[in-house]
């Protein structure tokens, strides 16, 4: 069947006589703040204990907004006759939010879950110098993240505790096996007369 003509346009007009006869709300913003989603993509923080300086996210920001500096530093043997290692420890880590476009693409390619979304979006500056966060403004911001949303309860165990689960369930089985073996060697009637 084809459209009858004008059809699109009555349908638009619709639409506009539909929002003309509602009521504006008007968001009271500096004294209500407003009701966020909660993933909401605010700011990005750091948890620098996890961080490696493997500099994955300064890399793969389209932006180049990252900025990350360190040095290596040798770790001692953990045991006798081992070889010393090295590791990077992170001197410098800031993000450049006058740059940053908010992609979330950093946060992705994290291996070691150093970053995460703050739902934080009052951090405006009367100078664009002060867009620069260091570290221990990016560290500031890790207190504002929510926790991750529950599993679903039908969703199926992930695989990483499942395998978690099922080494504990192995050990616990051979320490009960050790102890019945201990038990059995023990002959009764040797503290008899």
């Amino acid at each position: 069947m084809a459209p009858i003509p004008g059809s699109g346009l009555a349908k638009g007009l619709a639409v506009t006589l539909r929002t003309m006869t509602r009521k504006s709300v008007t968001e009271q913003y500096p004294d209500a703040l407003p009701d966020l989603p909660p993933r909401t993509r605010g700011v990005i923080g750091l948890f620098e204990e996890n961080c490696t300086v493997c500099m994955l996210c300064a890399r793969e920001c389209p932006d180049w907004c990252i900025y990350i500096d360190s040095h290596k530093e040798t770790v001692p043997a953990a045991a006798p006759g081992g070889r010393e290692r090295s590791r990077n420890v992170l001197d410098r880590f800031a993000i450049d939010f006058s740059l940053c476009m908010y992609c979330g693409i950093c946060i992705e390619v994290c291996p070691f879950d150093a970053l995460f979304w703050s739902p934080e979006f009052e951090y405006a500056e009367t100078d664009i110098r002060e867009l620069t966060h260091e570290r221990d403004k990016l560290r500031e911001w890790m207190w504002t993240v929510p926790a991750p949303p529950a599993l679903d309860p039908g969703a199926e165990e992930p695989k990483e505790i499942a395998a978690a689960r099922k080494s504990a369930e192995k050990l616990a089985a051979a320490q009960a096996a050790e102890v019945e073996q201990a038990t059995d060697r023990v002959e009764p009637g040797e503290g008899e007369e």
